[in-house]
């Protein structure tokens, strides 16, 4: 919505489209649990990068795009910024207070609703057979038919990892509940960063983790965020046209940045 001030529409359409890259609080849990675990030393570094990642795409899509598709594009955009003072406690007390009730609000409601999804999933089979073992289930049959998608990411046949970064769509916590729920049928965890010794998560990698990170950052956003899109770009077809950009941008960077850290890994 903040995007509605440029007046050039292509400009326009171009920062909504990129606008996603950003990593917003709901891709945090999913950079805190990854960079928690498998890089504990250097987790902080390995989360500023992430962002800093964003940040070069950010600028180097905006830059191809207009080069190849909007070279008579082209408009002077002067923002005049506020003065810039010290946070007061008042507010930011009310914003931190806002945003955990937002969260408790989608914990309550979107991401509780999608898990009890993802448990009936695992639960049964397509004969409608309850307590089926895990790889029997409608959720394994579904991922393991699209788990070769993101073999490139993972180098391994996923259907565990898959189904959990699709539910990102949904709405990015629910990568980190997904995965959860899953580990928790395959066997007791004590607690959720322990989910990586499961027997469904432990073929993680650093370079596999990093990787997934870097596929979640950049792929579409949560329906929410692809509603807002539809809306403000105008047009249904536009908003394919961004979701397909994002997931297949997120999916090369993604399998780059996996191939890379292997090779690495491997000298």
């Amino acid at each position: 919505m903040s995007t509605r001030i440029i007046k050039d529409n292509k400009e326009r359409n171009l920062s909504i489209m990129l606008t996603p890259f950003i990593p917003c609080s709901a891709k945090l849990p999913i950079i805190a649990m990854f960079s928690g675990y498998f890089f504990a030393d250097k987790s902080g570094l390995v989360s500023a990068s992430l962002y800093f990642l964003a940040i070069v795409i950010i600028l180097l899509s905006a830059i191809t795009i207009k080069k190849l598709f909007m070279k008579d594009s082209g408009t002077a955009f002067i923002s005049e910024l506020p003065e810039y003072k010290l946070p007061s406690v008042k507010y930011v007390a009310r914003d931190v207070t806002d945003k955990v009730k937002e969260f408790i609000k989608r914990a309550g409601t979107i991401i509780l609703f999608c898990s009890v999804i993802i448990w009936f999933l695992l639960s049964f089979s397509w004969k409608l057979e309850y307590g089926v073992e895990m790889e029997d289930s409608i959720l394994a049959s579904i991922g393991n038919a699209i788990s070769w998608i993101f073999y490139p990411i993972l180098g391994t046949f996923s259907w565990e990892a898959t189904v959990s970064a699709i539910q990102g769509l949904v709405a990015k916590e629910q990568v980190i509940s997904s995965m959860s729920i899953i580990a928790g049928f395959g066997e007791e965890i004590e607690e959720g960063i322990m989910l990586f010794k499961s027997g469904a998560f432990s073929f993680f990698t650093k370079a596999s983790a990093y990787a997934f990170m870097v596929f979640n950052l950049f792929s579409a956003p949560c329906f929410g965020a692809i509603g807002a899109m539809r809306r403000e770009l105008g047009s249904t077809k536009k908003m394919f046209k961004a979701i397909i950009f994002q997931t297949t941008l997120a999916w090369i960077l993604a399998s780059i940045v996996f191939n890379v850290g292997t090779f690495i890994s491997n000298l």
